[in-house]
Order: structure tokens, then C-alpha cells, then sequence
């Protein structure tokens, strides 16, 4: 892959800016990320995720609409580990730089809007509780990580939405929301006398929208599992749901980059349980499964997991031989060869989804990590470098399952 044509620049703020360039694409991202997201501990459970509703509240109304009367479209998202408010657009770039740094500079929070958007959140975690899957998972991650927000959904609790209010809503915004824990991103085809303006500009904002603090996060005490490793949930489904959960070490244990180990370990688990695997092929003859099984690795700083869920006639013998092949399962060197070049391909293809690069690159300044580099290294691992990796992790996992039916 070729090397990104990249612009950086730190702030003695510490806010940082980077701007990648696509020449001729005429489609332009902008966004800021901030270095906090849903399973963070605040000050209550779907904080981050309601601030991220609520920024787009001005007093003068949706500063959303501010952005469509410049032909631009806005949005956000939360992850377990960070807030991303972002911005597409053609023309106008510095005009559209000032309002992204409005967006998440300033605060408008009443009484009012705050109780109206609590009833639309509520809603909406209303729905998702609905969903079986969610329910079977929550419960197995309140196992790995219990009285955390892991174990809760992104948007919070019932209660913890009822107890919102604008003061602690700006209490969540001020502990999190500061220079030393945002970062600027921009992408798309920038001319550079753009970027000289570009950069111009944001030193200014950030000098006006953000407090020049700097500090790190709180160091989070990893959580004590639960005794209680197996459960099972009545409920009327007409086939047996079953999730097993992985809880992973600290993967810097074994690497400085966690993109790297979650990649290792999600491809291992993907060549012994996944639709190509060996396991596979036994499930589906030994009548143990529906569907092919979701795999899903992720890491966060109160703790890395991994969630392996399905359907399953004979569910108790399907998470026994999934244990077996989390523990004991051989790597495949030639499927190995495959995985690493759909890696690659996929990360090329980002290449010209300028979102989607930029939102990576985006998480990748605040891992610290070079994407390309990130690409290399999976790139260039060995077979057996690969295997002692996922063996080195495996060695210090617990297990966690639950059955519903």
C-alpha cells in the first residue's frame, strides 16, 4: 500500500490536527473524535451517548440544519471507547471547520431538552432490549465485566436516562471534553493552500472552543468476574440461542498495538469456528448448528472480549466444542494466506471511501498507531508468529456462556 500523503500538527494545547489527502476526489470529511465513549466510567451509564445527542442543540436550534444550508451533512456516533462528530460536504471547508468546532465547543442544555431526549433514548433502548441477541449477550458480558458499562447498552439504563439532567450533563461534557483529549481529522480533496487555511483556522477554534487542559484518562481497575460462568434464559424463541464470551488480557501484554492483537485474535477464532473453518463444516454434520456463528472481537479500557453467538438445536454440546477449538484449535497457513490478503484488499478499498478512512485514521491517533503501519505489520506476520500470539493470549482467557431457550 502506498504511503498516505498526510498533513500533522500538534498544539501546545495538546488538540491535534491531520489531514489526508485523496487528490481528485471532490468529496470532502471533516471530524473531531474524542477520547471517550460509552463503556467509560461517567457519572451515569449513556452519558457519552446522550451528550453526543444533545451537542446538537444550540440555542438558536439544530446546528445540523446550519450545516445543510452549506450543502453538508452531519453526524455522530458512540463506541465503547470514543465520541466522533463529523461532517461531508463539497465546498466550503473553513466554513464548515467553524461549525464542527461550535458543534462540540459549546453547550446548550435545558431542563427541557434534556427530559424530551431522555424519552427518545428510552425508546430506543426499549427496542433493543426486545431483541433477543441483545439480551443473551448483555448477560454474558455482565458476567465478564459485572457492575462496569460493559455490561449495559451504549445509551445507558431506564433509570440512568430518568436521572439525567443539564448539570450532569455538563459535568460529563467538562471532565471529558478538553484540547488534550480531542483530535482533528480531515480528508478528501484538499488543495494546499486549503490545508494552510484549514490548519489556520483550527489553531483559532481550538484557541476559542477548547480548554487547554491535558491530562490522561483515570486508571480504570480491571473488573472482577463473576463465580458464575454458565447461564441460562427462558424465553419463547424457536430455536435455541446460545453466546459464549471470551474474556481477553490486557492485550498490551503481548504487543503495543491493540488494533494488531484484536485483528490476531479475530482471525484465529474466524479459522477454527468461522464459515471457511474445519468447525464449521463439523457443526453443520453433527446437526450442532443453525447458521453460521457471529464473531465479534473488541478491545476496551474496561477490558477486551471476545462474543462468539448462534442458534443451535443442541446447544450444551455446540459451546463444548467451541470451548475445545477456543483452546485447541490448529491455525490453517493457507487460510492464513487468504485472511491477510482480504486484510489487505479491504484496507486498499477504505482508501477510496474517504469516511471510512478517516474515521479509522481518526481512532488510530488516538491509539497512537499508524494505519498503514498497522496494514504492514498484519501484512508481513508469519504463520508462526501469528499462532504464538493467539496462544500467548489464549493462555490467560476465561469463558463465559448462557443459553437461551
Amino acid at each position: 500500500m502506498k504511503k498516505l500523503d498526510t498533513i500533522k500538527k500538534s498544539f501546545s494545547s495538546g488538540f491535534e490536527a491531520q489531514i489526508i489527502l485523496r487528490h481528485h476526489f471532490v468529496k470532502k470529511f471533516m471530524g473531531i473524535i474524542v477520547d471517550f465513549g460509552g463503556s467509560d466510567p461517567q457519572k451515569l451509564a449513556g452519558g457519552a451517548h446522550f451528550l453526543e445527542h444533545k451537542l446538537f442543540a444550540k440555542k438558536h436550534g439544530d446546528i445540523s440544519h446550519r450545516f445543510e444550508e452549506l450543502g453538508a451533512n452531519t453526524n455522530a456516533f458512540t463506541s465503547y471507547n470514543e465520541t466522533m462528530y463529523f461532517a461531508n460536504f463539497i465546498d466550503h471547508s473553513l466554513q464548515v471547520t467553524n461549525l464542527l468546532f461550535e458543534l462540540v465547543g459549546t453547550t446548550y442544555f435545558t431542563k427541557e431538552n434534556v427530559q424530551k431526549e431522555a424519552e427518545i433514548i428510552a425508546q430506543e433502548l426499549a427496542m433493543y432490549q426486545e431483541d433477543p441477541n441483545w439480551e443473551l449477550q448483555h448477560q454474558v458480558l455482565e458476567m465478564m465485566f459485572p457492575q462496569t458499562n460493559l455490561a449495559l447498552d451504549l445509551t445507558g439504563t431506564q433509570q440512568s436516562l430518568s436521572e439525567m439532567t443539564p448539570q450532569i450533563l455538563q459535568e460529563i461534557y467538562e471532565e471529558h471534553y478538553f484540547a488534550g483529549n480531542m483530535k482533528f481529522v480531515a480528508c478528501g480533496g484538499f488543495t494546499k493552500a486549503e490545508v494552510r487555511e484549514i490548519l489556520e483556522e483550527v489553531d483559532k477554534l481550538q484557541k476559542k472552543y477548547l480548554r487547554p487542559q491535558s491530562r490522561p484518562l483515570p486508571q480504570i481497575k480491571p473488573a472482577i468476574s463473576k463465580e458464575e460462568t454458565q447461564l441460562e434464559i427462558p424465553a419463547e424463541v424457536i430455536s435455541a440461542r446460545v453466546c459464549i464470551g471470551i474474556k481477553l488480557p490486557d492485550f498490551k501484554l503481548f504487543d503495543s498495538s491493540n488494533e494488531l492483537m484484536e485483528t490476531i485474535v479475530e482471525a484465529y477464532l474466524e479459522q477454527n469456528l468461522g464459515l471457511m473453518s474445519k468447525g464449521f463444516e463439523k457443526f453443520q454434520k453433527d446437526k450442532l448448528l443453525n447458521s453460521p456463528l457471529a464473531i465479534k472481537v473488541n478491545y476496551t479500557r474496561e477490558g477486551n472480549f471476545a462474543l462468539i453467538s448462534g442458534m443451535s438445536p443442541k446447544p450444551e454440546e455446540l459451546i463444548e466444542e467451541i470451548k475445545k477449538l477456543i483452546f485447541n484449535g490448529k491455525g490453517d497457513q493457507a487460510l492464513f494466506e487468504i485472511q491477510k490478503k482480504e486484510y489487505i484488499a479491504e484496507m486498499k478499498r477504505k482508501l477510496d471511501q474517504i469516511e471510512e478512512l478517516a474515521i479509522e485514521s481518526a481512532e488510530m491517533m488516538l491509539e497512537k498507531e499508524d494505519l498503514l503501519k498497522l496494514v504492514q505489520r498484519f501484512g508481513n506476520l508469519s504463520f508462526n508468529d501469528f499462532a504464538n500470539y493467539y496462544n500467548e493470549i489464549v493462555d490467560k482467557v476465561e469463558i463465559f456462556s448462557a443459553i437461551m431457550r
